[in-house]
């Protein structure tokens, strides 16, 4: 796998997208984004529209999508063909008799040739411009608030984004224990917007469901979204993205792949080890 691809495909794994998940919110087909991320690139379309799909997706993945394009490879380059020989002296004649007939067949022409009728000419409409880009500043209290784009995930607050298209876009910040903000605004200039989250209301801790003990089995239960692989041996028995709340059980032993351990919570044997790790931060491990 080339380095462009492990970017992609680690990035998409961090924020626990599956290739379909993120296919649709760019409204692409998954076997695009699979191309870019195992590094098939002639089974893309052309350079033009490639680079176009990559900018969205890195966007999409929070990246900055210039290194991912120089990551990129161009095409290949025009070829000249040598110029033909030069024709003999000898057959000079030859074009001065070819010059002779064409001068004689384009007089004719003209004496022969009917009146040209009368072109009338609209006016064509003046073109588009493209649209104004500028860039966009967010700042949080507090801060590390995940921030949205007309949907799409941008990064955490402190955030300055490169220019991005104008016009009207909807703005979302999103913080745990904190009320989810969202706006309409008009990004017809730079910006630079300050707020301040409010904490949300307090709720009365559900109790936990009781989790079913068996024997020789390893549960997992997801407190999140995550995105999972599940693997015994060789052989891969589960991957996707589970609803949050459900309960996976796996004989043992099994090796588990998640892109957000910190949403997982491992019963082995009916004994509760806490979740598989820190949130955000992928991670393989094994259950013998």
């Amino acid at each position: 796998m080339c380095e462009l691809g492990e970017r992609l495909r680690r990035a998409r794994e961090e924020k626990g997208l599956s290739l379909r998940e993120a296919a649709e919110r760019l409204s692409l087909k998954a076997r695009v984004l699979e191309a870019f991320e195992e590094c098939r690139f002639a089974e893309l379309p052309e350079p033009a529209l490639a680079r176009g799909y990559l900018r969205r997706y890195a966007l999409l993945l929070g990246l900055d999508p210039e290194p991912l394009l120089a990551l990129y490879p161009r095409g290949p380059e025009p070829s000249f063909s040598p110029a033909p020989p030069a024709r003999r002296p000898q057959r000079v004649w030859l074009l001065l008799l070819l010059a002779l007939l064409l001068g004689l067949g384009y007089g004719a022409y003209r004496l022969l040739r009917p009146e040209p009728a009368q072109v009338v000419q609209i006016p064509s409409e003046p073109l588009p411009h493209a649209p104004q880009r500028h860039p966009l500043r967010v700042v949080s209290d507090p801060p590390g608030a995940r921030v949205y784009l007309d949907g799409f995930y941008l990064g955490q607050t402190p955030l300055e984004t490169p220019p991005l298209e104008g016009g009207r876009r909807v703005l979302r910040l999103e913080l745990p224990g904190y009320q989810r903000l969202e706006e309409v605004l008009l990004l017809d200039r730079p910006l630079s917007l300050n707020y301040r989250l409010l904490p949300a209301p307090a709720q009365a801790p559900a109790p936990p469901a009781a989790t079913p003990v068996p024997s020789g089995k390893l549960v997992l239960r997801l407190e999140g979204r995550s995105w999972l692989r599940i693997t015994q041996g060789e052989k891969r028995v589960y991957e996707g993205i589970p609803q949050v709340g459900t309960e996976l059980a796996f004989d043992l032993p099994v090796e588990v792949r998640a892109g957000n351990p910190g949403a997982v919570r491992v019963f082995l044997e009916g004994q509760d080890l806490g979740l598989l790790g820190e949130p955000g931060k992928p991670l393989t491990r094994r259950f013998p």
